[in-house]
Formats: structure tokens, sequence, C-alpha cells
């Protein structure tokens, strides 16, 4: 059993080495918050470097159709080209697209597997196409109405793109999905009134690889890689 003395010598060396143990913790804290910061910065600033190339390649498609690209509000990784009821028709009721419709998506579509599918291609995740209805008819109506008519825009695109750009065909096929949404995001008028005209519309989702996805697919190791070898601390 030790002595009152020899535990009060021992006390300073060992408060010295918990201090220096606590100094060594948060100096790494302090590092990994810097590096995460840095990591999220880079991150933030590749993804809007990528919407911007998306944008540059889409510019003069979208201005020539009066369309536009945007952010998802509720996905940082996804840009917007919603399509409105005039440019994509349907016969009422119906999945059946119009005459203009079908010029739209023969116009459309290739183009935009001509770009996702080519200089874009490893910037581009996946491209969901949503169908939206109106209020008028009952939920289940709706939402089997909608998933139809995105099925019909996709099948018709897909025709398109094997016509005139074959080589983006199994690309896009791949890319590409179909979904339908029904009454469930109506667009209202600022009196709280249903607007039908702009709640009947075709949304083009196209989502962008991650910092994660990219470096996987270019079978580079994740960016916390470097972070998960053993810390070896001075003794």
């Amino acid at each position: 059993m030790s002595s009152p003395m020899e535990d009060n010598a021992s006390s300073p060396t060992t408060g010295g080495v918990i201090d220096l143990m606590t100094s060594l913790a948060m100096i790494f804290i302090l590092l990994f918050a810097a590096f995460i910061t840095q990591t999220s910065s880079e991150a933030q600033s590749e993804l809007q470097e990528h919407k911007e190339n998306v944008q540059a390649a889409l510019r003069d498609h979208l201005e020539r159709l009066g369309l536009s690209l945007d952010s998802d509000p509720q996905d940082p990784l996804t840009l917007l080209i919603v399509v409105p009821d005039n440019k994509l028709t349907f016969e009422f009721g119906q999945s059946i697209l119009s005459h203009d419709a079908v010029q739209f998506v023969q116009e459309a579509m290739p183009f935009y597997a001509a770009v996702l599918c080519g200089p874009l291609r490893d910037k581009i995740d996946s491209l969901a196409i949503q169908g939206h209805t109106d209020d008028r008819g009952d939920d289940a109506f709706n939402l089997k109405l909608s998933q139809e008519r995105s099925l019909a825009v996709m099948v018709k695109g897909l025709e398109a793109i094997e016509a005139q750009e074959p080589s983006a065909y199994q690309c896009f096929q791949t890319m590409t999905s179909a979904s339908g949404r029904g009454r469930q995001d109506l667009i209202y008028d600022g009196n709280s009134r249903v607007n039908r005209e702009k709640s009947r519309r075709v949304i083009f989702k196209i989502r962008l690889r991650s910092t994660e996805q990219r470096r996987m697919v270019e079978g580079l190791p994740p960016v916390l890689s470097s972070l998960e070898s053993p810390i070896h601390l001075p003794m």
C-alpha cells in the first residue's frame, strides 16, 4: 500500500498525462471539424459547378421552348424541368399524347438523351419523368392517370431516341423512370384556388451524382477514408 507521500508525488505526473491526452483530443477534434468544413465547402462548390454545366448544356433548348431549369427545394442534388400542359397535352382524362405533345417529345427527348448520356454522363445519376393532374376526379383515378401519362411520355421518348440517337438509347433507358403523383402536388393561385392549368404538368427531374457516387464510379476511396486509419498518439 502506497503512502500519502507517494500518492502526492505521483499526482502531478498523472495530471500532466491527462492534460496532454485532453489537449491532443481537442486538437484532433478541431482538425476533424476543419476537414469536414473544407470537404463540405468543396462538395458544395463542385455541386454548383455541375448544376451550371447542366444549365449551359440545356440553355439554348430551354430558351427556345420557353422552359426553365430550377433547383428542387426538397433535394439539392435534383434539377427540375417543368413542362406545362400547353406544351405536353393529353386527351382529356386519357393518357393519349396530342399531336403537339408528340412533336415536343420527338424534339426534346433525343436532345436530353444526347446530353445526359454524352458530355454530362459522369455527372448524372438518374432522370425521373413525373406526371401530375389537376383536382378533378378522385385520388385513385388521378394517380393511375398520371402514372399512365408519364409512362406514355417515356415510351414515346424512347421511340424517338432509338430513331434519332440510337447510341444513347440503352443509357437513357437505364437511367430513366416514370412515376405519377396524381393530384398530390396541386398548384394554387394567390387566392388559394387550384390552378388547374398549371397543376396539369410533367416534370423531368434530373438528379446529379453525389460526391461519393462519383468517387465510387471513378474507383476512388471514400472522402473520409483517411480518417479510418489508426491514429498514434505520442506516449
